[in-house]
């Protein structure tokens, strides 16, 4: 069980500086891999341990069908195969179904653009505005071809952005919110869909955290507009210690972007673990953000990717959560309620390198928020 209050680190910004770049300067939703050396054109190549892949995720609300997609690469300067690691492949899941499958391929069939979203593992593709692929493990025959609207990009991790290799993993919501259309074949079934809410992230690095967790949501009642992206965990800092622990929180609500980050200081109390989902932050805007999102211990994958190490590492997925959100303003010396949302869609996950087998608990309702301003 986590349970932190965090401050985060205001002497790592002034001691690295805080480059004053907009957002959707950087593609950050592209290559990342040695992409200094090559700007350089230094001739180096970086053949340490790293990771990273593309994430995608669509609910069909109608249905309650819930499908993601996933395209990888491990050492990808490893095209010779040396690292028992090294590969690129390719996942498909059915939440629905229980179905997980992953297709491995060799790094030298992954190839990925330094300058857009264009990201190729032999014959499937994924680029900005869509994805197609398919997989086949002997049972399941899986196949989808979707073309993506983005909505809402979140620079989930701030200024730390732009500070390479200050953590061993970075995420980025490269499409917190966007709308897919398409189809998804699965064992002969089709599943046609227009315009549902879709969800694409971006994770890499060179090592995997001690725990992660995860909450998103883009389809609140009442509010179609409105979209959460949350993750963080305890990753190591400047690959020798774990001083700090928490989540970067993103809201998009009546067009406003809201943002919680530890590493711009913001307060932040938390309990997660595998089963609970519970946070409230409080950032320096003013503004207060209460998450609590659970599901039934049945409905969670369990995803499990293997990392630069070689080590394989657990996490329990689903996307049909349910996820309370209370947004709250500061008034005088007290906050004031905003928006209570609601979604019954919401993606929810925790890694773990120690949690190995399927151990869920649910949570008690009831929270305890201490050492926060009345309200």
């Amino acid at each position: 069980m986590k349970k932190s209050i965090v401050l985060l680190g205001l002497a790592l910004m002034l001691l690295s500086g805080c480059p004053n770049y907009p957002p959707s300067t950087y593609p950050y939703n592209a290559l990342l891999w040695n992409r200094e050396n090559v700007s350089a054109d230094n001739g180096k190549v970086d053949t340490g341990p790293w990771f990273e892949w593309w994430y995608y995720k669509v609910i069909l609300p109608d249905t309650g069908e819930s499908f993601y997609f996933l395209y990888g690469v491990i050492n990808p300067w490893d095209t010779a195969g040396t690292d028992p690691a090294s590969r690129a492949y390719v996942g498909f899941g059915s939440f629905a179904e229980g179905i997980t499958v992953t297709q491995n391929y060799a790094v030298a069939d992954f190839q990925g653009s330094y300058g857009q979203t264009d990201v190729t593992i032999a014959d499937q593709r994924a680029v900005r505005g869509g994805i197609a692929g398919h997989v086949f493990d002997g049972v399941t025959n899986a196949s989808w071809n979707i073309s993506i609207d983005t909505q809402w990009d979140f620079n989930a991790m701030g200024w730390t952005m732009f500070l390479p290799d200050l953590t061993n993993i970075a995420w980025y919501p490269a499409q917190a919110a966007a709308l897919f259309s398409g189809t998804v074949v699965l064992n002969g079934k089709t599943y046609t869909f227009a315009n549902v809410p879709g969800y694409q992230d971006r994770n890499w690095g060179r090592s995997f955290p001690d725990w992660w967790a995860w909450i998103t949501a883009n389809h609140f009642e009442g509010h179609p507009d409105t979209a959460l992206a949350a993750g963080g965990g305890r990753p190591t800092v400047f690959g020798l210690f774990e001083p700090l622990e928490g989540l970067d929180i993103g809201l998009l609500h009546d067009g406003i972007e809201y943002n919680w980050r530890p590493s711009d200081g913001d307060l932040q109390q938390f309990t997660i673990d595998f089963g609970t989902w519970k946070v409230q932050s409080v950032n320096r805007d003013g503004y207060m953000i209460e998450i609590e999102a659970k599901a039934p211990c049945d409905s969670f994958m369990d995803l499990i990717f293997q990392t630069p190490q070689n080590v394989l590492f657990h996490d329990f997925e689903t996307l049909t959560g349910s996820l309370t959100l209370r947004l709250y303003k500061l008034q005088g010396l007290q906050y004031r309620l905003v928006e209570t949302l609601q979604s019954d869609f919401a993606g929810i996950e925790y890694g773990s390198a120690t949690t190995t087998a399927m151990d869920c608990h649910e949570a008690d309702a009831k929270v305890l928020y201490d050492n926060f301003p009345a309200r």
